[in-house]
């Protein structure tokens, strides 16, 4: 069984009750997720932030006595937390505080399978622990398994900074490698003709079982946040059965995802820079699908590549009524002002409107492409 964790949600001024509660929900799933047992949960309105303790003295005493009642083993905060308040909710609550971007990186943790992967979640964990040194390095010291311990050798660490940044600059210089044989990769590609198209979306809206369903290769997704770190890819053909385009998947998005981290990622990421097309996968199912899918553009846009064609995808249509699929692709049609095609990677459903509607994109941005009618 895994730790108890004691969950605590913020809701800042002038953010609505709907919006605090769905990330709080969402804190669940990825308290889950890391394999923790969510033993409670609250949601506090914030007028302020201390500077200090980021909540207020009396909120500190509440959840202090839930804390203990509920006989957690950590507590997790939807928010991130500075160096000091980390410490001090820590001292306050005597247990273990995690915020939110370490649980993420906790998840990242055991998700890594790639040598790449596994790159970008070190230097992420680094950037992340590397403000966090104090002292003898509370941070580094702690031992045993859990939320919060999880990473390249965590514990093994020296909590000497000089050696840390130098473990960076390492890091650093494997993803510049990595992302020159990326290059060299995609070259080879345009000079074949072949073309590419990324996939991308929030977190757990199906990428990996659409790559699976369109070109047949690699494993089915997980019903799991962040299954997909690295980039995974696979071919579709055209008409005359020419392998002629790469789809690629790249890692899930999610709210709120901090700036180093995105850096962290670069190297995947640069393939959204780079694809000819993107695929904006939305789960439609979810009730805050719009917010999500507007997330993933946000996240598009601090990127560079909104100036993209995008094509607006509804996966798992399967779980849906039809006449709230047919409702929900006008209202995104409405919304983002493109076609949407509703599909289902699960059963198949319009997979063949999609290719088809690949390879007329493909064609109107393309005009050297032999293929083309």
């Amino acid at each position: 069984m895994g730790q108890k964790a004691y969950l605590i949600g913020i809701r800042k001024m002038r953010e609505s009750k709907e919006k605090a509660l769905d990330s709080l929900e969402e804190l669940v799933l990825l308290s889950k997720t890391a394999g923790a047992a969510v033993s409670g949960k609250v949601l506090k309105n914030l007028k302020s932030i201390d500077p200090a303790f980021y909540l207020s003295k009396g909120m500190l005493e509440d959840i202090k006595k839930a804390i203990y009642e509920s006989g957690s083993d950590i507590a997790i905060i939807d928010v991130d937390l500075t160096p000091a308040q980390e410490r001090n909710l820590s001292e306050y609550w005597d247990i273990n505080i995690i915020d939110r971007t370490r649980l993420i990186l906790d998840i990242f943790a055991t998700r890594a399978r790639t040598a790449e992967a596994k790159f970008q979640v070190e230097l992420a964990i680094l950037n992340y622990i590397l403000p966090r040194l104090k002292g003898a390095g509370i941070m580094l010291s702690r031992t045993g398994a859990g939320i919060g311990t999880r990473g390249p050798g965590e514990t093994k660490l020296e909590t000497d900074r000089r050696k840390i940044r130098q473990r960076i600059s390492h890091i650093m210089k494997k993803l510049r490698l990595l992302e020159k044989t990326q290059n060299l990769h995609r070259s080879k590609r345009e000079k074949h003709g072949l073309s590419t198209v990324t996939l991308v979306g929030y977190t757990n809206s199906g990428k990996t079982t659409l790559l699976k369903a369109l070109t047949g290769s690699g494993k089915g997704g997980e019903n799991k946040l962040f299954a997909t770190l690295g980039t995974k890819m696979g071919s579709i053909y055209n008409q005359k059965n020419e392998k002629n385009v790469i789809i690629l998947d790249t890692v899930g998005f999610i709210q709120n995802l901090p700036a180093f981290l995105i850096k962290s990622f670069k190297t995947t990421l640069e393939e959204a820079v780079n694809s000819d097309i993107l695929i904006h996968v939305v789960d439609p199912s979810h009730e805050d699908a719009f917010n999500k899918s507007q997330e993933v553009v946000n996240i598009l846009d601090s990127i560079g590549s909104l100036d993209k064609p995008i094509i607006t995808l509804l996966n798992k249509i399967d779980l849906l009524p039809e006449d709230q699929v047919k409702f929900l692709q006008i209202k995104f049609e409405q919304l983002t002002g493109r076609r949407v095609i509703p599909v289902s990677a699960k059963t198949g459903k319009n997979l063949g409107l999609l290719k088809e509607e690949i390879f007329n994109n493909l064609c109107e941005i393309k005009e050297d492409l032999k293929w083309c009618v």
